[in-house]
C-alpha cells in the first residue's frame, strides 16, 4: 500500500499518484490518493464485508446460470 509516482507518457506534464490495496488501484493527485488509502485504511473490516459480499454474489450467480454454450 505504497503510494508511488506513477509517469503517464500521455501526459508527461501531469504528476500521478497510484497506490494499491486488496486488487484495487487509485490513480490521481497526491493528495486524493493520500485521502483515499486514509478511507481504506480506516474503514477496513467495511471494505472487508463489502468484498466477502460480492464474492458469495458472484458465487451464487454463477451457480445460477444456465449457459449452454450456443
Amino acid at each position: 500500500m505504497r503510494i508511488i509516482k506513477h509517469f503517464n507518457p500521455h501526459f508527461p506534464e501531469r504528476e500521478t499518484y497510484k497506490c494499491t490495496i486488496r486488487y484495487t488501484t487509485k490513480f490521481g493527485t497526491l493528495d486524493e490518493v493520500n485521502q483515499w488509502r486514509d478511507d481504506q485504511l480506516k474503514n477496513e473490516d467495511y471494505y472487508k464485508s463489502l468484498e466477502e459480499s460480492n464474492i458469495k454474489a458472484a458465487g451464487e450467480f454463477y451457480k445460477k446460470l444456465n449457459y449452454k454454450g450456443y
